[in-house]
């Protein structure tokens, strides 16, 4: 009896452990994902317009001095800040770098966009990538800025 017990109690376990799998990994990028991007500008998806990142900063900025980059995720509508579905990382590229990263834990309370202070020495490409914790992740259209 032990042993069957054992088993009904380690199946148990394990379908439990696979059916949360899904819920830990939700707001994880897995590096194997594609990239969406804006496929044709004049004739959106709803998933693009609500997917795909907007970078905001200044067409020239001075040498050095730190400055406001805004990341609106879903540029044409807001995307969804909900428990379900939100979010879960932006990350903003200069020429093609990384630079910095906003986390969002959990939706709901936490907004899609973000802000980030940087400063550049010489001109540059700004990009942003937006992971969607159901919609995968979602590259910008470069912004170049002037020094």
């Amino acid at each position: 009896m032990e042993r069957r017990e054992f088993l009904k109690n380690t199946a148990i376990i394990g379908a439990v452990a696979l059916s949360t799998a899904p819920l830990l990994n939700a707001g994880t990028a897995k590096a194997e994902e594609p990239i969406h991007e804006l496929k044709d500008p004049n004739n959106p998806s709803t998933l693009e317009k609500k997917h795909v990142p907007l970078v905001q900063a200044p067409k020239r900025v001075k040498k050095g001095e730190w400055f406001d980059v805004t990341v609106k995720v879903g540029y044409m509508l807001p995307h969804p800040s909900t428990p379900g579905h939100w979010i879960d990382d932006i990350k903003l590229l200069v020429n093609g770098k990384e630079v910095s990263e906003i986390e969002n834990k959990a939706g709901g309370t936490t907004s899609s966009d973000g802000c980030f202070k940087i400063r550049i020495e010489a001109p540059a490409v700004l990009e942003a990538i937006a992971h969607c914790n159901l919609h995968g992740t979602w590259r910008s259209a470069p912004v170049k800025v002037a020094v």
